[in-house]
């Protein structure tokens, strides 16, 4: 969305397409004329289905426009069903950002010629590739930086009194482990996070017991709202996170967030966490939760200044649109360079 509301400023025409309720530009639709929303379905959980019924609301349109090549197709969904009119329109030029695992698509992506996919990290785009057996590249998230003011408020705090994870609440976050190098370490520790769209309600309430269980050093708080996220961040005095060595974390927007607020981040070396993550800079990676455990006492290393350069200089959204801008444009005078 960061890079959507950064091309229009550009004056580039963008054309929205979002399931329902979900777009957060439409306050800008009004005054924006390069801008135009297109809402297709419900959200929905259903996967490949839901994927392909939002496909199929706005497939005569992406045909017509952009079949001739005049423009860039952005993909952003999971299955990337844009494949399909790409495969019957060849001039078509489709970028397809993957935010997660890959799954194996119902769409012919070893078929077309430059398939262009895109991954979070270097680790990510690599094990993209690995599994597709096609060149991936990658482009970093960014973020809009906190105001100034917003973070020196919070100076006289910044050491803060716990550790945090604001992580969504499944397995592969390894939210448990989390938790245990807290309480060994003697460290109060918040648990925030998605805990409603979620494949496995039991292991919420296994971290929800996991916390009772502690003596008061976890505090379950579970699904909060941007405010309340931030605010967390602004107390606590570093953000935790053990993701499980049998996932790749794509990116780690959290490690991100809790920089530009100048928090260190204390993590297993996992995925893009490695791209993000200077150690005694902006935070410390670990191998292992025993290792890690080691840093705890260190993160005061990180000043809150080292922390927010980090994102300033690498995970901006104006990076991001930077990089993005510079394939889309690339890709659309054919350089020979950027077929992949």
């Amino acid at each position: 969305m960061w890079v959507c509301k950064n091309l229009i400023n550009k004056a580039h025409d963008v054309t929205l397409i979002s399931a329902k309720y979900s777009s957060t530009a439409k306050g800008e639709k009004e005054l924006r004329s390069n801008l135009e929303i297109i809402e297709t379905i419900e959200p929905s959980w259903e996967g490949s289905t839901a994927e392909e019924a939002h496909y199929l609301m706005y497939k005569e349109l992406l045909e017509k426009e952009y079949g001739s090549g005049n423009g860039i197709v952005w993909d952003n969904t999971w299955h990337c069903f844009s494949y399909l009119s790409a495969k019957k329109f060849p001039k078509m030029k489709i970028i397809h950002t993957n935010h997660g695992t890959v799954e194996w698509q119902k769409v012919p992506v070893r078929q077309l010629r430059f398939p262009r996919y895109i991954g979070l990290s270097r680790l990510h785009a690599k094990y993209m590739s690995s599994c597709l057996g096609i060149p991936v590249r990658y482009v970093h998230h960014g973020i809009p930086l906190p105001l100034l003011d917003n973070t020196n408020s919070n100076n006289n705090n910044k050491n803060g009194d716990y550790l945090l994870s604001i992580n969504r609440i499944v397995i592969e976050k390894g939210i448990e482990d989390s938790i245990d190098l807290a309480v060994k370490t003697k460290n109060a520790i918040k648990i925030a996070g998605d805990d409603t769209h979620v494949p496995d309600l039991s292991y919420v309430q296994m971290i929800r017991d996991k916390c009772q269980n502690t003596d008061g050093l976890a505090e379950y708080i579970g699904l909060v709202d941007n405010k309340t996220k931030a605010q967390l961040i602004k107390g606590c005095k570093a953000v935790i996170a053990c993701p499980k060595p049998t996932w790749i974390e794509a990116f780690g927007l959290y490690a991100v967030e809790a920089n530009a607020y100048g928090k260190p981040v204390l993590a297993l070396a996992n995925g893009g966490l490695n791209d993000i993550i200077v150690n005694q800079t902006n935070g410390f990676l670990a191998k292992t939760p025993q290792e890690l455990q080691g840093y705890v006492d260190k993160v005061y290393e990180c000043s809150p200044e080292s922390c927010r350069d980090r994102v300033k200089k690498h995970f901006t959204d104006e990076i991001m649109t930077k990089n993005y801008l510079q394939i889309f444009e690339r890709v659309m005078v054919d350089d020979s360079t950027f077929r992949w």
